[in-house]
């Protein structure tokens, strides 16, 4: 035979045979709960074989507290690079640049301990001598952040809103 008459032969004795076969049966969205196979080991606790999918953890946060998420993982990753300068890889790697970042310190209460413990870090924060105003603004460095959020009283620190001009 020659070459192209083989390779007709062949295409027609695949496609015959497909046809013979027919189409697999694959679980569509109305056929019923299908869930991914069980790994290993199972994530059932019980262990008694069921396929019981759950959903993986939501992530948990160093600083609850700090509510913006960009803010928190801001002052995570300095943290992080400030410890692998300081000597706990064995390199002297040059510190990472403090950035000052100004927030919106909302509380619960102890608004004069929160005051008087920003002070003593020779920051200056807004609204704290004013009792109509039960939040506090400061501008402080990404190293103290964390500190702060677990001050007493410190219900959530987040960067103000951007305001429209002319408002």
């Amino acid at each position: 035979m020659p070459p192209l008459l083989t390779t007709r032969f062949l295409l027609m004795m695949a496609a015959a045979t497909l046809l013979a076969c027919g189409p697999v049966a694959q679980p569509g969205p109305g056929d019923g709960n299908v869930l991914p196979p069980a790994q290993e080991g199972g994530d059932n606790a019980e262990g008694s074989g069921d396929d019981i999918w759950t959903p993986p953890p939501k992530p948990t946060f160093t600083y609850p507290k700090i509510g913006d998420s960009q803010l928190h993982f801001d002052v995570v990753d300095f943290e992080e690079a400030q410890d692998a300068a300081s000597g706990s890889s064995g390199q002297s790697d040059a510190a990472p640049e403090d950035t000052v970042v100004y927030v919106r310190i909302l509380l619960s209460g102890n608004k004069a301990e929160v005051a008087a413990w920003l002070r003593s870090k020779g920051i200056t924060p807004f609204h704290a001598d004013d009792p109509d105003i039960s939040n506090l603004g400061a501008e402080v460095p990404l190293s103290l952040l964390g500190e702060l959020s677990r001050r007493d009283g410190v219900r959530e620190i987040r960067r103000p809103a951007p305001t429209k001009p002319g408002a």
